[in-house]
């Protein structure tokens, strides 16, 4: 195949199955694209998405050893990657992590202080 992995090719859907489909990139060169990989939202009816015959545009994520080639319908949309951009630059800093694991630290004290004044109180 001429294409290397993470580069961005048109195919052929030649086969659908419950678990993917088989995409034709080259003549006689067909990868598969797995299920979790035609598109970002769930997808439990894979003819819902695809139909045989039709071209669509795969991002090749990887070639194996035993010549077989992994595809992927979502990662080749050029929104995919934004989405990855934007999803890691809202994860928590260590900074706030730290912080609210000291407000919980000092939330679990007052709480089991409050108990222990209710015990009394009885």
């Amino acid at each position: 195949m001429s294409a290397d992995p993470g580069q961005i090719v048109t195919g052929k859907v030649i086969r659908l199955h419950d678990f993917g489909a088989f995409v034709e990139v080259e003549p006689d060169v067909t990868g598969l694209v797995h299920i979790s990989e035609v598109h970002r939202d769930f997808v439990e009816n894979i003819h819902a998405y695809l139909t045989e015959g039709q071209d669509v545009t795969v991002r090749v994520m990887a070639i194996k050893d035993d010549g077989r080639i992994d595809l992927s319908i979502k990662r080749a949309d050029p929104s995919w990657e934004d989405e990855v951009q934007r999803r890691q630059s809202t994860r928590p800093d260590k900074e706030f992590n730290q912080r609210l694991r000291k407000f919980m630290h000092q939330s679990d004290m007052i709480q089991g202080e409050v108990r222990r004044r209710r015990r009394a109180r009885q």
